[in-house]
């Protein structure tokens, strides 16, 4: 392959939360492929906020960033472009939330806040990826990009119901739900990253563990699915890794990038 840029995902594929720590290994081929002229984008459901404070930045730099599952997208520190949630559909959510006692995480193009005092679900969610927790604003009718919702799985099927038909109700987590405009996909991101940087399907690479990976394997060349991975993402990869603990991606791309 002429390979020219690799879609790289973060949590399970890159970030090893077993271990909450990097798969060092991996980003050390990460950096031998960005040596050889090969791009490295990040493409994560995460705010870029989030990527900050897991303090990937300060051992790696890529390229470009994709977040929060394809609506925010960054080239180097230039933006792309990046789609928000209408006001009217934040408010809602955010009703339907305080009703239920639950918290949001809204997110901006660089900037994330809580629309309410952490609760246990919070400390459940943060104890497992270990974050930083953002500070508690008023929304202010500013562009949110993204909507992240602490609650277990026992609020799903109502809150299912009740949201605004415009968002997508992606559990991840036993405490996390992305909520997300319709129009967002890591899939769709690649698309327009490609275009923008004048390059062919055929050139790129994209590596991820989980279902919302499924979108941007289908708009690259070759698709990598890590083997501790999601089965809907290794039924959908061209080739399915070793696990992140076996530092399977990095293997794989040091193949490839040969």
């Amino acid at each position: 392959m002429n390979i020219k840029i690799i879609f790289v995902d973060i949590d399970w594929t890159i970030l090893d939360h077993n271990l909450h720590d990097w798969d060092y290994e991996t980003i050390d081929v990460l950096k031998e492929a960005q040596k050889k002229g090969i791009l490295v984008y990040l493409n994560t459901a995460r705010p870029y906020d989030s990527v900050v404070h897991t303090g990937l930045f300060n051992i790696f730099t890529p390229d470009g960033v994709v977040c929060t599952n394809g609506g925010v997208t960054f080239c180097g520190d230039e933006l792309l472009y990046a789609n928000t949630i209408p006001e009217d559909i934040v408010r809602s959510i955010e009703k339907i939330c305080n009703k239920h006692h639950l918290v949001l995480e809204l997110s901006q193009n660089k900037e994330r806040y809580f629309t309410a005092k952490p609760n246990v679900y919070v400390h459940n969610y943060f104890s497992v990826y270990a974050e930083t927790i953002p500070p508690i604003k008023k929304y202010e009718n500013k562009d949110v990009s993204a909507i992240l919702l602490f609650a277990p799985m026992k609020y799903d099927e109502v809150l299912k119901k009740e949201f605004p038909k415009e968002m997508n109700y992606l559990r991840f987590d036993n405490f996390g739900v992305d909520v997300g405009y319709f129009q967002n996909t890591k899939g769709d991101a690649v698309k327009k990253v490609l275009k923008h940087l004048g390059l062919k399907k055929e050139e790129s690479v994209s590596a991820g563990d989980s279902f919302d990976d499924v979108t941007m394997f289908k708009e690259t060349g070759v698709s990598i699915a890590v083997g501790n991975g999601m089965d809907s993402a290794k039924e959908n990869a061209t080739i399915v890794a070793p696990t992140i603990g076996e530092h399977g991606l990095g293997q794989i791309l040091k193949d490839l990038i040969r």
